[in-house]
């Protein structure tokens, strides 16, 4: 055999070779890469970071030469594997994140915004994040964001007042986008238009119905009720949840530890949105305070079956404005609700402790994780729903974990 038919032979065999190699090609499957959790630490700058763990139960949670540095102070929202990381005051981003084929948690995209994004939900089975800039005084747009989950790209932004009112120098400011068909919801607090962060006109419950997708400028309708209070608090994103059936409950707080300036003379409660309709139901209403024995809801969160894990103030510290988002008072009971049946079971296990800020859960097999951070130290536990018991786990070295979020 001559050598350029030698030649022709091997880069015949390379080929064949390389043929035979595709067609065994096989895409990877993710690796079960464990919780991602996102960690505040101690210190002057309480630096922020994204860690994945398989064991939250055992050892202790540390950022020490390991995770995501984040820039500053951020709000994290999952949507199914997605966590989105968007800045508060430190830059105008929001990144995306995702566990690769590895394990490892990787950045998938990111996108940009003029003012802070300080309220986040969820649409289109999960294939789009709506996200709302709100300017603190002023009677501005607040823009509705709509990002596309898969390819973290902005696909229209809609400019809405929601509610405002010169006369009485009131704004709005929202505390949840829930979208159940083909209605978006948008409670709100009566805000004060100076950027003071008082609520002049605090003893109604209200929310924004809007159309959707085809979210207009103006809401369709403003429902209100008077049994309770403005629904929701600053920075907690669930202020009404969607149970299986497609009932919405709201939460009102009303504490001056809450940053509620004029305090409401309303109870603390819970009002429903029947499945199908669009205003309160008269025949629902469940007071907190006659329940707790003066206690307020400082955050849920919805965990199957008609229940929701709370966050209940046991007092209410008239000399400590804002005091719950701090870390001096340690007055936060965590409870379970039955919502249909007006119901509440203290977590047993669970120390008396503070919290400022919770995103969304994570319910894995009728159990979910949550930080508690008393006067001498923070640890994870494990909450089994059914029984409303709590397990302590692993001991967290920082000041709090904003969320834990399965992205596997």
């Amino acid at each position: 055999m001559s050598k350029l038919n030698s030649f022709f032979c091997l880069l015949l065999a390379i080929s064949l070779g390389l043929v035979a190699c595709d067609e065994k090609v096989v895409t990877p499957t993710p690796v079960e890469a464990g919780i991602t959790y996102s960690l505040k630490t101690t210190g002057t700058d309480e630096t922020e970071f994204l860690l994945t763990q398989k064991d939250l139960m055992q050892g202790e949670l540390s950022a020490v030469n390991s995770g995501v540095e984040q820039t500053g102070w951020r709000f994290y929202y999952p949507i199914g594997k997605t966590l989105f990381a968007s800045g508060y005051s430190a830059d105008n981003q929001c990144a995306a994140f995702a566990i690769d084929e590895n394990g490892a948690l990787t950045q998938k995209g990111e996108f940009i915004f003029d003012n802070a994004l300080e309220m986040f939900g969820s649409a289109d089975n999960g294939e789009t994040l709506l996200a709302m800039e709100i300017p603190r005084a002023g009677f501005q747009n607040r823009r509705l964001y709509f990002i596309d989950v898969n390819t973290v790209g902005v696909k229209k932004i809609v400019g809405t007042k929601i509610f405002e009112s010169e006369p009485d120098s009131l704004i709005a400011w929202p505390t949840s986008l829930t979208v159940r068909g083909d209605k978006l919801f948008i409670p709100f607090h009566k805000l004060d238009a100076g950027g003071n962060f008082l609520t002049p006109q605090p003893n109604e419950a209200v929310i924004a119905v809007y159309s959707y997708p085809n979210v207009g400028t103006e809401p369709e309708k403003i429902i209100s009720d008077t049994r309770t209070c403005h629904v929701g608090v600053n920075g907690t994103t669930e202020g009404l949840i969607e149970a299986d059936n497609g009932d919405l409950y709201s939460f009102s707080c009303g504490a001056i530890m809450a940053g509620f300036s004029t305090v409401p003379t309303k109870p603390s409660g819970i009002l429903r949105i029947k499945a199908g309709t669009t205003d309160f139901d008269p025949n629902y209403f469940f007071d907190i305070e006659a329940a707790t024995n003066g206690g307020k809801l400082f955050w849920f969160d919805y965990v199957g079956d008609n229940k929701a894990i709370a966050r209940i103030l046991t007092t209410d510290n008239l000399a400590a404005p804002w005091g719950a988002y701090g870390r001096d008072i340690f007055n936060q009971k965590l409870v379970i609700i039955d919502l249909e049946n007006k119901t509440i079971r203290d977590v047993a296990n669970v120390p008396l402790h503070a919290k400022r800020y919770t995103s969304p859960i994570s319910v894995e097999e009728g159990k979910v994780y949550v930080s508690i951070e008393t006067a001498s130290d923070a640890y994870v536990y494990q909450v089994d729903i059914a029984s409303a018991t709590g397990t302590r786990g692993a001991k967290i070295l920082g000041k709090t974990i904003k969320g834990f979020y399965k992205l596997y």
